[in-house]
């Protein structure tokens, strides 16, 4: 497992195969599949490359952090029922271009992922 951080360097999530997961580790917050990231829409909200969370826009809303050895497996039945239920609500998954850009996005993470349609890119 590897954690998720934000400009701070807090943990804000974990990525354990291919699942990003809340702080908890017992939601699914979102997938990662090639390098595009899917939260609760139908479409890719963003790409990861370089060990970077991106949205549409470039910017970056999350970077992996340290791998985390756990002290107790997370319940990779029950997560894997919840990653199925993100994947199965997909339907457009072409990965968009994005061109990198090095600041930061003032649009929180979870919030990101957890939003039902897109929010405008103007940060």
């Amino acid at each position: 497992m590897t954690s998720i951080v934000d400009k701070s360097g807090k943990t804000i999530a974990y990525l354990y195969q291919n699942m990003i997961l809340d702080t908890t580790q017992q939601v699914v917050i979102g997938l990662l599949l090639g390098n595009c990231v899917f939260g609760k829409q139908r479409s890719p909200v963003g790409k990861f490359f370089n060990d970077t969370f991106r949205k549409k826009n470039g910017k970056i809303i999350a970077k992996l952090g340290e791998d985390i050895s756990l002290k107790k497996s997370p319940k990779d039945a029950h997560l894997s029922l919840q990653a199925w239920q993100i994947l199965s609500k997909v339907n457009d998954h072409v990965c968009m271009w994005i061109d990198e850009k090095k600041s930061w996005t003032k649009q929180d993470f979870m919030e990101y992922l957890n939003a039902e349609k897109d929010a405008p890119d103007e940060d």
